[in-house]
């Protein structure tokens, strides 16, 4: 995860006339967030190595430079910084644009252990409190350790980070009376769990089926969020120089990004403790900060995003029509994957479809994504759920905590006779998500009016993500260890398939397609089918963005 540099681009006041400066500004963001050391004037942000994700990160230093909001779109619609930096001299900024501060301004919070939920967290603490039990909100990661590794300095480790990350010290207290407002507490010490286990002493046979037994209890233990902790860490020793590393935390207090930041200060911990240096102390990015800003600011825009997108959903279609072969299964085991690795050249096409065409990868694969539901659903009205990072400031990409959030994309594919009309029609619809992508999604389906099932995602059946954001690089050769990531089934899924497109970045390798599924409604070869096909149109939609045959 990329640091966050303490000095911020120069601010300046809107509508400045020196076209020079307003560049320099452009240049610096860009090659703050695309970690270059020169960025020339005219090279193309895609060509870079740019996506979305990283377009909200570019509009979110030059907000703040510039002391009014810019849309991520303005970046991945000029992608060249001269060009980029010409549309900003020449827009009108949003009237009075709330909330977003000149880069020596900061957001007056009191540091204080006691302070409200974030939309998102909102979010996930009503689905909680209908079902407790449930356990698609635990974000699980396995790891196979091999080497010169140490439990007690992990566990030491380990706790530093959780004294670092207030996060990994919140637990959650339900409304007082006469309040419906929940509340967070941070404690002073850390609030997590970390537990070892070592088998080697135990014959073969047990000790096998005491790991699996170890790590399936982890895996299916709920989090209590009153009492905490929130994060719990197994390890479990089995060979001389082989561990199993667990790691459990509740997705109210972590998402995908915030976990690559947990792992990344862990081997930054580990490495301290076993050389006896001192750790780096506390995190100075606080989730609290961002609760305040968004309940003092960005909500300000909601109520025009929330007139928006419920005008664009108000009349959607009921339902997706998807081919079902329904089984009984217990709710709290509906949930499994399929994952499907994209060959180099599916990759590397993915990677042109940016430079060459000028395509997020999320605009192209949500176009290969309306390809294949129109294939198997017959509807050409489609509504796809999509995860969005919500880190819109540059001080949220080094925070722990819930941001993500999910939005709404509304493809209709009557008319569309050619890929290219149905690239343009998903890439009209990604500026939305983006533009929208802090509009918390459990108020459109209460200005829908939709009832709230704690099983199931009201709106959609189905949900496409594209992981845009680095990844961990695991251990450096210096530590003496390295691991090897085992990415477990899923055990409860709120949707009915749930697209994922992940590692590898913008990158042509390691990349890989992993479509999570009922097992209630479909079974295992028709989902792997379904996959494939996807990768067969993820390949012809490339293709023809990029100049190929379709």
């Amino acid at each position: 995860m990329t640091a966050i540099p303490e000095s911020r681009p120069q601010s300046v006041v809107a509508g400045s006339s020196d076209a020079t400066a307003l560049l320099d500004i452009v240049i610096t963001s860009l090659r703050d967030v695309l970690d270059q050391l020169r960025i020339d004037p005219h090279a193309n942000f895609f060509a870079l190595g740019g996506n979305s994700l990283l377009a909200v990160r570019v509009a979110g230093r030059l907000s703040r430079a510039l002391g009014h909001r810019i849309p991520a779109t303005a970046v991945l619609d000029h992608p060249t910084a001269q060009a980029l930096a010409d549309h900003l001299a020449a827009m009108a900024p949003e009237p009075a644009a709330p909330g977003i501060r000149a880069a020596t301004d900061t957001v007056d919070t009191t540091r204080t252990p006691r302070y409200p939920l974030s939309a998102a967290q909102r979010r996930v603490w009503l689905l909680h409190d209908v079902d407790p039990d449930r356990l698609d909100h635990l974000v699980t990661v396995s790891f196979e350790v091999t080497g010169d590794y140490d439990p007690i300095v992990a566990r030491t480790a380990w706790h530093r980070v959780a004294e670092r990350h207030e996060a990994l010290r919140t637990r959650f207290e339900p409304p007082a009376e006469g309040s419906e407002e929940p509340f967070q507490v941070v404690e002073s010490e850390p609030l997590t769990e970390f537990t070892f286990l070592d088998t080697v002493r135990f014959p073969e046979a047990v000790r096998t089926r005491v790991v699996e037994e170890r790590i399936h209890l982890l895996h299916r233990t709920p989090l209590s969020l009153r009492s905490g902790p929130l994060s719990r860490v197994a390890l479990l020793r089995t060979a001389p120089s082989r561990y199993r590393l667990e790691l459990i935390v509740h997705h109210i207090i972590c998402d995908g990004w915030s976990l690559a930041i947990l792992l990344e200060d862990f081997l930054d911990a580990y490495r301290r403790v076993a050389a006896g240096e001192p750790g780096p102390g506390p995190s100075q990015y606080r989730f609290a900060d961002h609760v305040h800003w968004e309940r003092e600011t960005e909500s300000a825009r909601w109520p025009a995003l929330a007139d928006r997108v419920t005008r664009r959903f108000r009349d959607r279609p009921e339902t997706l029509p998807l081919p079902a072969d329904p089984v009984p299964v217990d709710e709290h085991a509906d949930g499994d994957d399929v994952s499907v690795p994209l060959t180099a050249g599916l990759g590397a096409a993915l990677a042109r479809a940016g430079g060459e065409g000028g395509h997020t990868r999320l605009t192209v694969a949500l176009a290969a994504l309306a390809v294949l539901l129109r294939r198997i659903s017959g509807a050409d009205d489609l509504v796809v759920a999509v995860p969005v990072a919500g880190r819109v400031r540059p001080e949220d990409e080094g925070t722990v905590g819930l941001f993500v959030n999910t939005a709404l994309v509304r493809l209709r594919l009557a008319g569309v006779r050619d890929v290219r009309t149905l690239v343009a029609r998903a890439r009209e619809e990604v500026a939305e998500v983006l533009d929208c992508q802090t509009y918390p999604f459990d108020q459109l389906v209460s200005r829908l009016g939709l009832p709230r099932d704690g099983t199931r995602m009201p709106l959609a059946r189905v949900s496409l993500a594209v992981q845009d954001f680095a990844e961990s690089p695991g251990p450096g050769p210096a530590l003496g260890f390295q691991w090897v990531e085992h990415d477990p089934a899923e055990r409860q899924s709120k949707l009915d398939l749930a697209f994922s497109l992940t590692g590898g970045g913008s990158g042509a390798e390691g990349q890989s397609l992993t479509v999570t599924y009922r097992p209630s409604l479909f079974r295992r070869p028709t989902v792997r089918a379904w996959a494939e096909q996807y990768l067969l149109a993820l390949d012809n939609v490339t293709r023809a963005v990029t100049g190929g045959v379709s």
